[in-house]
């Protein structure tokens, strides 16, 4: 995702035949021009020759993603879990310059990466696992993706000590369509535990409560997403506030009132002005409850990079509570379920939950 002022937004969602299209014209360019005269020694085809074997390497890869088994795991017991707290935030060492975050300021932050790339963001709700968007999972193989947390300057190795783990699980939303984007939430499961008691500096985001629509709040969006039309994304983790606009408000939009569903929720200004962009995708939008901060959406698409009329799109993670509770009882969280959903999971119930309410 991508904090911006101005960009246009291409998330890295379900684009393979794109991908496939334009690689195969440029190939095809390339290897024109060098049978039409290039150099005798043959060395621009050997390099031409492995860069599509790399390509068609990652697309194999990316196609080669298993589903994921959808019985729900074990719930862990009461006594295996620490006590902690989530939606705390750092305020330590200040980083100068623009909307760029304190030193993990965000404890929660997590950032994926594909083959030691980053490419999309996600947020630590418990010691096992990681939310994000599905459209940073789906059709990818889970053997190359990677989560780093405590990250905060992607170019320097000693800003901060970082946690790297490999991934378990992947359970991405039965109902997530890549072409509507509904239900684009995921879970990861980490191959690790993480340590939640706070000497590392490390804390998941809370969960938001039921039945609330955040309409008319102020929003932070936190990524390592472009900052600038065109421009590459971000080294440092950047932080920007937009207001949160009710779904009907988001449908008198440019968008209209087909494309925003029950499940997502828009933010940003009329006239564009500060937006969330590529890179961004599977970062969390919070919500600061008190002295908490409450993860209530999940970067997921939208026309454009701050562009007026087109504000930002996000999974409304309210609707998912119950979903969450049951692919993720294995572990350990900071906060009680009966606090944030008035709906109680049927003992030895294995199916996919309803969608919690919520109220405009």
């Amino acid at each position: 995702m991508a904090l911006t002022e101005g960009v246009s937004r291409r998330y890295q969602a379900s684009v393979l035949s794109n991908i496939l299209i334009v690689f195969l014209l440029t190939t095809a360019v390339q290897s024109a021009e060098q049978q039409q005269g290039s150099s005798s020694s043959g060395s621009g085809a050997v390099t031409l020759e492995n860069e599509r074997s790399t390509f068609l390497e990652w697309l194999s890869g990316l196609l080669a993603n298993e589903e994921e088994p959808t019985t729900p795991p074990a719930p862990v017991t009461a006594d295996e879990c620490k006590s902690c707290k989530c939606g705390i935030a750092n305020t330590k060492t200040r980083i100068v310059g623009g909307q760029v975050t304190y030193v993990n300021q965000y404890p929660w932050m997590a950032l994926l990466m594909y083959n030691n790339r980053f490419y999309c963001g996600g947020s630590l709700i418990s010691n096992k696992y990681v939310l994000t968007a599905a459209h940073c999972v789906s059709s990818f193989n889970k053997k190359k993706i990677s989560v780093r947390l405590l990250e905060h300057d992607r170019d320097s190795d000693n800003e901060t000590m970082h946690i790297d783990r490999k991934v378990a699980r992947i359970v991405k939303h039965p109902g997530y369509s890549d072409r509507t984007f509904n239900n684009d939430i995921a879970i990861i499961q980490l191959d690790e535990d993480v340590d939640l008691d706070g000497e590392n500096g490390l804390r998941p985001v809370c969960l938001p409560p039921t039945r609330k629509s955040f309409s008319g709040a102020k929003g932070v969006v936190t990524g390592w997403g472009v900052k600038n039309s065109g421009g590459s994304t971000s080294p440092t983790l950047n932080e920007v506030t937009v207001p949160i606009l009710s779904n009907k408000s988001c449908r008198n939009t440019s968008y209209g009132e087909t494309r925003i569903t029950d499940n997502m929720l828009c933010a940003g200004y009329p006239e564009g002005k500060k937006d969330s962009c590529q890179g961004d995708s599977g970062g969390p939008l919070h919500v600061v409850n008190g002295t908490r901060y409450d993860v209530v959406g999940v970067v997921s698409w939208g026309e454009g990079c701050a562009l007026a009329d087109h504000p930002g799109v996000y999974t409304r993670v309210n609707r998912y509570i119950t979903w969450l509770r049951l692919n993720t009882r294995d572990g350990c969280f900071c906060q009680q379920f009966d606090t944030i959903t008035h709906k109680v999971l049927p003992e030895g119930d294995t199916s996919q939950s309803p969608f919690d309410e919520y109220t405009e």
